[in-house]
């Protein structure tokens, strides 16, 4: 976690799972990952813990937890083929460490010596953690979901608390097998945080993106209703030199609206596999995940029209052209954060992006999608110090826009392009810090 720099930066950090791995793909069972971790069946016990139920001062008084957990559990439930059963436990701490747990899959809140240790020296940042069970086979066998007990949750967006459904709906996608995503906005990314940040209640978490969805139904397939799912495009990238492209961000935008549909990592071969994908047309592209460092520019792979119950192969050697600058981060409110920054159709924002070497007179600010736009002459340059380059932009936001997870992209003169992966999350709930209403679909 990087120190704040001033008082304007955010960087509120909530790693729920020991797992490396930050791709909707899914968790492993061995290091080749070979063998995805899943649920044998389709139906999965889950008990509550009445450590929920009694009163406790790590739940802000009167929340609804019963509604919550099945909202939570029902929110996985609609997309993907799986069913949960639901019962309340007397059972209060987790199951230890080791090969096989109690067979009960708890989601537990109790102060419990147990449950407190799984917190170790991470008590401030982290809301939840996941422990899996599994056998040989990489089937599932038993998950474990512990609420943080030295912190506090609420159901009703109050600020510094962490919001309740919004984590539990991260954590079960860990319980069901998903490891984090590259994406910005999705439900399992990696970076949470509490209400507050952006001044606004952190419920983008409550509901998937259509990477979480593409990535449940990797696993367990949709939903029968859902005629047209799934399709596949998988493929390897080698850089300008032959050498594998590793560790490179490959996400796939539908081509229509820009929407980003599902994104995922390269291995050490530089393979990647994108399964999930509703029938359509889309657009992919790869940028190698930067890790502080000036990295290779961006680029788009080609288009791809996917169909139900067909593999797309699509393998490329990349143009090596390097950039000498970086984005990493997105903002809203004078706040910088690695958390998508939630929007609403029919209004305008300011938009804040940092990173390295940006100079609003030598970048261009960019989106792949037909209902963003920037506000001409907006883009401005912010002092946040010495070891963070910031620069804000306005963009209007068609009332027509869909809901989901959309790019923008910073470009240099020279072409050079990074994007921030999901970084605008168009939401139902509202975000009332807009610059003005637009008039019609402008």
């Amino acid at each position: 976690m990087l120190k704040p720099i001033k008082f304007f930066l955010v960087l509120l950090l909530l790693i729920n799972f020991s797992f490396s791995t930050m791709a909707y793909t899914t968790q492993f069972a061995d290091e080749a990952e070979t063998v995805r971790l899943h649920w044998k069946n389709g139906t999965i016990p889950i008990a509550l813990s009445t450590s929920f139920l009694k009163q406790n001062p790590n739940l802000k008084p009167d929340s609804d937890v019963i509604s919550v957990v099945q909202r939570s559990l029902k929110t996985w439930e609609k997309v993907a083929n799986i069913e949960f059963e639901l019962v309340i436990a007397d059972e209060q701490s987790v199951s230890p460490s080791g090969k096989s747990g109690d067979g009960i899959s708890l989601i537990t809140i109790a102060q419990t010596s147990e449950n407190l240790a799984i917190f170790g020296s991470d008590t401030e940042e982290v809301s939840a953690r996941t422990r899996i069970f599994y056998n040989g086979k990489g089937f599932i066998t038993e998950a474990d979901i512990i609420l943080n007990p030295y912190q506090q949750f609420s159901t009703d967006g109050s600020i510094g608390y962490f919001d309740l459904e919004a984590t539990l709906t991260h954590e079960i996608g860990h319980l069901l097998g998903l490891a984090h995503s590259s994406v910005f906005g999705a439900t399992m990314c990696a970076h949470q945080g509490k209400n507050g940040i952006y001044n606004l209640p952190n419920f983008s978490s409550r509901t998937l993106g259509e990477d979480d969805i593409a990535g449940i139904r990797a696993l367990y397939g949709a939903k029968n209703t859902e005629d047209s799912c799934c399709g596949i495009i998988s493929g390897k990238l080698l850089l300008a030199n032959g050498k594998a492209a590793k560790k490179f961000q490959v996400w796939a935008e539908e081509t229509e609206s820009g929407r980003i549909m599902a994104g995922v990592l390269t291995n050490a071969e530089g393979n990647f596999r994108i399964e999930g994908l509703q029938g359509g047309e889309y657009s992919i592209y790869a940028q190698a995940l930067s890790e502080g460092k000036f990295s290779i520019s961006a680029e788009e792979l080609g288009k791809v029209n996917v169909t139900k119950g067909k593999t797309f192969i699509l393998s490329q050697k990349l143009s090596g052209g390097a950039k000498n600058f970086d984005v990493q981060y997105v903002g809203f409110n004078g706040q910088i954060s690695e958390l998508a920054v939630p929007i609403n159709g029919g209004k305008s924002y300011l938009v804040y992006v940092g990173g390295k070497n940006l100079d609003p007179n030598n970048f261009k600010i960019g989106f792949n999608s037909p209902f963003i736009s920037l506000t001409p002459n907006s883009i401005t340059r912010h002092d946040y110090g010495a070891e963070l380059s910031v620069i804000s932009f306005e963009i209007k936001v068609d009332s027509k826009t869909p809901a989901g997870e959309y790019s923008f992209f910073v470009q240099s003169k020279n072409n050079e392009t990074g994007f921030i992966v999901g970084g605008l999350t168009v939401e139902s709930f509202v975000n009332p810090w807009n610059s003005y209403f637009l008039l019609g679909d402008e």
